[in-house]
């Protein structure tokens, strides 16, 4: 009997009339490729030449900073080594000798994406660039990364040094999945300690998008002669209970990149609503009740039930419950599950509850179920 209740609402309980949607057509960046997913289903919203390796510049640095924090305690000191210090370009301020904690040097390669950091971090982990090289590569080949490889911890122009940008979202959302890189992405500026412990160094974020997009929240910018602007994006949407990656390479420069990757980011959260697909106490299905001839209770959420769906789409309620319950009935008690289906996706999920109350069977209706069950032996 379940069954064939859980059917026939399916047929039943379409949800409500989708959302008008205005069906724009995607923003176009100005960079050479791009991707715009949604976070919870992975969906790809917009794309172009996704999967055509390309120079990353300091996009590098999530996976440094992976390899760096999988490596031992963050807390451990390091000893800044002369080639760090001399690398040149984007730096965190360091200086050779100096001790520093490893979580320090993580912080000024993800905010201030230090290039001295990175070898700094390399030297550490595995005694040479080389070797922490090949840790990177091994990792990238762990995470399923098929179009990118490194050759250098710090994502400056050098032969073969590549990714896609589909695989630079599977490796930010390996950065979003760190609980401490996810608070640091966000973060605009850092304080380091100085050398020695004197005083401190005050460290920039150059990701623009972390001002003009307060959903922003990450990740990681990156910018060489080979590379043009780079980033990879995120924001979350409180409204909508959502998060959204966007990876941009080649932009012209730094506050192109910043715009086109909010224009996609504010265009991939306008193709969801959040809806209240039930209101508390609607009846959802209703079921008789056993031993209680005649009665019967509603099923109701015991509060609104809210769901992020994409625009245009049609969703559906699925219910699973008993064909009938059993008296006693005390309003409130759980019977049984509803679920906003959308595509092959559930989207929300709430009990479902009576919503009044039935009383334990008296004389008469048990005089009444016993001539029903006669009936039916007759008939």
């Amino acid at each position: 009997m379940r069954n064939v209740l859980r059917a026939a609402l399916l047929v039943a309980l379409i949800a409500p009339a989708p959302i008008a949607h205005g069906g724009t057509a995607p923003p176009v960046p100005a960079g050479t490729a791009w991707l715009l997913v949604d976070g919870p289903t992975g969906e790809v919203l917009a794309e172009h030449s996704a999967d055509v390796a390309r120079p990353m510049a300091s996009l590098t640095k999530m996976m440094t900073a992976l390899v760096a924090l999988r490596s031992g305690a963050p807390g451990r000191m390091v000893t800044v080594v002369p080639a760090a210090a001399s690398v040149g370009e984007s730096s965190a301020g360091l200086e050779a000798g100096e001790r520093i904690t490893m979580r320090d040097l993580v912080r000024g390669l993800m905010v201030g994406s230090g290039n001295d950091a990175a070898l700094a971090i390399a030297y550490a982990v595995a005694g040479s660039e080389a070797g922490f090289v090949v840790r990177m590569n091994a990792e990238a080949t762990r995470l399923g990364l098929t179009r990118t490889r490194f050759s250098n911890p710090h994502g400056l122009d050098e032969a073969g040094h590549a990714s896609s940008p589909r695989d630079l979202l599977i490796l930010g959302r390996s950065v979003m999945e760190d609980p401490v890189l996810r608070r640091l992405v966000g973060t605009r500026s850092v304080s380091l300690p100085g050398v020695g412990g004197t005083g401190t160094r005050r460290l920039q974020s150059e990701n623009d998008l972390l001002s003009i997009m307060p959903e922003a929240d990450g990740i990681k910018t990156g910018h060489t002669a080979g590379a043009g602007y780079t980033l990879v994006a995120h924001a979350t949407s409180a409204r909508l209970a959502r998060g959204m990656y966007a990876v941009l390479l080649g932009e012209p420069d730094r506050a192109t990149r910043a715009r086109d990757a909010k224009a996609l980011l504010e265009w991939g959260f306008s193709n969801y609503a959040r809806p209240v697909i039930v209101r508390r106490g609607q009846s959802v299905v209703v079921v008789g009740v056993q031993g209680v001839p005649g009665a019967s209770v509603a099923l109701v959420p015991a509060s609104d039930l809210t769901a992020t769906i994409r625009v245009g789409t049609p969703v559906r309620l699925r219910v699973a419950a008993p064909s009938m319950a059993v008296a006693p009935v005390v309003r409130g008690q759980r019977l049984g599950r509803v679920d906003v289906v959308q595509g092959d996706d559930v989207v929300a999920r709430a009990a479902l509850v009576a919503g009044t109350a039935v009383g334990a069977p008296g004389f008469t209706d048990a005089l009444r179920t016993a001539l029903a069950g006669l009936g039916s032996v007759f008939a």
